[in-house]
């Protein structure tokens, strides 16, 4: 095989290797947020339950009125949590792509540099043996 097609192989290698990190890494992070998700959608429901039944329980509108200020309040500090989580793993995934991108860079350019170091080693034995 021709010098330019190996240094193509290598290269489409490498390509492929980082196209496969990175859907590696946003498989993980998909599955991290679907996971936030149904923790959520399960504190919900259980809060759900515990409201009815103590709405269940309210024997006057006084009564019925604190309870509903009360969930309201627990309603938002669960929706601020939420996005903010959700913010966190974003940004995680963020990190994680950029840093496996960085990786495959530079790991493709010291494969890069290697080959054209031997290139170059291999040229001058050549032109040493010519003058020879």
């Amino acid at each position: 095989m021709t010098q330019p097609q190996t240094e193509f192989l290598d290269l489409y290698r490498a390509g492929l290797k980082t196209a496969a990190d990175m859907m590696k890494a946003s498989l993980q992070s998909a599955e991290r947020l679907q996971n936030q998700q149904l923790v959520a959608i399960r504190t919900a429901l259980d809060q759900q339950s515990k409201s009815i039944s103590e709405l269940g329980q309210a024997r006057s509108i006084d009564e019925l009125l604190a309870l509903q200020t009360r969930m309201a309040g627990a309603q938002w500090e669960r929706a601020v949590g939420f996005w903010s989580e959700l913010y966190q793993t974003q940004m995680a995934q963020a990190r994680d792509w950029l840093s496996e991108a960085a990786n495959a860079a530079t790991a493709t350019a010291s494969a890069n540099m290697r080959q054209l170091q031997g290139e170059h080693g291999s040229g001058s034995s050549k032109q040493e043996r010519k003058a020879a």
